[in-house]
């Protein structure tokens, strides 16, 4: 598992509003919040950065739900125009 988590934060894309318009575009409908410490272990409480992993559904399996937050949300504007030094926020570069 920490070697996934660790290819999860190497493949990421800078996170702006153009590229979260760009996700939107290519028919995503939300993130996954994931929170991770220096050394990649999951941690929502004190995460050293976090990784907005695309969705374009949301899972159905309620073992699988997670923090999730809608795209074009106000949360995630207000996010991708504030200069963020801490927690780092990417966006996992999952896309196809």
């Amino acid at each position: 598992m920490r070697k996934g988590i660790a290819e999860a934060r190497s493949a990421t894309i800078e996170f702006n509003k153009k590229n979260l318009d760009q996700l939107q575009s290519k028919g995503y409908k939300f993130v996954q919040i994931k929170g991770l410490t220096v050394d990649k272990h999951y941690d929502y409480v004190e995460p050293h950065f976090l990784v907005l992993v695309p969705m374009k559904e949301l899972p159905t399996d309620p073992f699988k739900r997670d923090i999730y937050e809608p795209l074009g949300s106000d949360l995630l504007n207000q996010w991708a125009t504030e200069k963020n030094e801490y927690p780092e926020i990417v966006i996992a570069n999952n896309l196809n």
